[in-house]
């Protein structure tokens, strides 16, 4: 069983792969840390994306996805048309959110508020999902937002976990020219102009056409939901 990279082995790493192509990243993770390692996925809009250049590596690959149970039914949708075409080793991690009970709760309320429900119901379940993980594939870029503009390819988390964002260097564009070399599907609400899809209370078409993630808890001091922070050092 491989150990978590050493600080040493982790500079050397990024140096190395930040001029990588993604399947080289990922066929590197999955040969370190095999059979421990998953690729995390919200079923975005270009979920598909990643998910593809891995099963080019590995075609069970382990994928795993948080069901905040407030995702939009297209999201399920996409989630299951995934499922089926690529054949996915999947495993759906739902939150202990009481759906109903919710809702009724916060009924009148502006969705959205960062304290909504982020941190105590879906933040959790990604713990959950990472349990008896070495290593945590992501498709975080760092084109995507000011709060991502630093992600590095490799780090290893406090946790022990190394987590790796093989897309971490692709801009939009190459994302979308991927896509279409392979004939990948989009979320169904992309067409709808939809750029960052997350759970529908808080999500809605972008806010500034230069910032696609703007309409994720738009109005509101929030730009992340939390997932990304965890095994990550206290701020300051």
């Amino acid at each position: 069983m491989s150990p978590a990279p050493t600080p040493d082995e982790v500079t050397r790493l990024n140096a190395r792969f930040e001029a990588a192509h993604p399947t080289d990243i990922i066929r590197w993770a999955v040969e370190t840390f095999r059979p421990d390692v998953t690729l995390t996925t919200s079923f975005g809009t270009d979920s598909a994306a990643l998910i593809h250049l891995a099963l080019q590596v590995d075609p069970a690959i382990n994928v795993r996805t948080v069901d905040t149970g407030l995702l939009f039914p297209e999201t399920y949708q996409f989630l299951e048309a995934l499922r089926q075409r690529f054949q996915l080793h999947l495993t759906v991690v739902k939150s202990r959110l009481d759906v109903p009970a919710f809702l009724k709760e916060h009924e009148g309320q502006q969705p959205g508020h960062p304290d909504f429900c982020c941190s105590p119901y879906k933040v959790e379940a990604m713990e959950r999902a990472l349990r008896g993980v070495r290593c945590w594939i992501t498709g975080l870029r760092r084109d995507e937002a000011p709060t991502r503009a630093a992600t590095p390819v490799v780090q290893v988390l406090e946790t022990g976990v190394t987590k790796v964002a093989p897309l971490a260097t692709w801009t939009a564009k190459q994302v979308h020219a991927y896509m279409a070399e392979h004939n990948l599907p989009y979320h169904p609400l992309w067409a709808q102009g939809y750029t960052s899809i997350g759970c529908w209370p808080c999500t809605q078409r972008p806010v500034d056409p230069n910032d696609p993630r703007s309409g994720r808890w738009a109005g509101q001091d929030k730009t992340e939901c939390g997932i990304h922070d965890i095994g990550q050092p206290p701020p300051g």
